[in-house]
């Protein structure tokens, strides 16, 4: 028996609208670790996805599992480091969708040396993917979504790209290089209804991570969801309300 009045027992057993009904959004790195957790989270609460990576089965799976929530997946293969490739795959979101809302700059790699044994190569790669990856997607989207007056543009850096570590030439250049472009993003953007944020998360346990770090201890790890829930309320803010960036501190940091 509810002891509460009628009024608030209706109120508290009314389903929830979602916060994200008929949104469309693109997430890169969308086969595994936060990009998946992302998905799911954004599925969740309403939004189709479009996933966009580099292996075609892991995207696949992830599409999967976003219909089986009831929401529309799209999965491209797409490397972001490919102009060709970013211009395809939002070519195709806006023929079978119609629009993007949210686009999620989640691909990365990271490449651990000293300063004297940093690869030419290495340190390519990973401009090419961490930022050049990020410019790409963000240019593709832009214009449309200024033209729609809405949009949030939400960029994964790292606790890497607020403070330099050793070993972490390359991968931090790349992640501070992230938080200052996503700083020009949003102020171009705001004008126009379009938001950028950046996310910052400390060692999150993914497959990236334990590649680079196997004696990691798992439990001292901030999970994949947990970052998925902050972009979740990065992009469900109301339009008054913005959050530029956000830092996810760990035990290990």
């Amino acid at each position: 028996m509810c002891l509460r009045h009628s009024a608030t027992c209706a109120y508290y057993h009314e389903e929830q609208p979602l916060k994200l009904e008929n949104r469309i959004a693109i997430i890169t790195g969308g086969g595994r670790g936060i990009g998946r957790a992302t998905a799911l989270e954004l599925a969740k609460e309403g939004a189709d996805i479009v996933l966009a990576a580099r292996t075609e089965n892991e995207i696949a799976a992830v599409a999967d599992e976003v219909k089986q929530l009831g929401r529309r997946a799209l999965a491209i293969t797409t490397d972001v480091q490919r102009k060709t490739d970013v211009d395809r795959m939002v070519s195709e979101t806006l023929d079978i969708f119609g629009k993007v809302d949210i686009l999620v700059n989640n691909a990365g790699v990271a490449i651990h040396n000293p300063i004297p044994k940093i690869r030419e190569e290495d340190w390519d790669v990973t401009m090419a993917v961490n930022l050049k990856g990020v410019f790409l997607c963000t240019q593709a989207v832009f214009s449309h979504m200024c033209g729609q007056k809405y949009g949030h543009i939400v960029n994964v850096s790292s606790v890497s790209g607020k403070y330099g570590h050793v070993n972490g030439g390359a991968y931090c250049a790349s992640k501070f290089a992230v938080i200052g472009f996503t700083e020009t993003t949003n102020n171009e953007g705001r004008p126009h209804g379009v938001k950028s944020s950046v996310v910052c998360p400390g060692p999150v346990d993914t497959k990236m991570r334990r590649d680079n770090h196997p004696d990691d201890v798992i439990e001292h790890l901030t999970q994949p969801e947990d970052v998925a829930d902050l972009i979740l309320f990065l992009v469900s803010q109301s339009p008054r309300a913005h959050t530029l960036e956000t830092v996810i501190r760990t035990p290990l940091m």
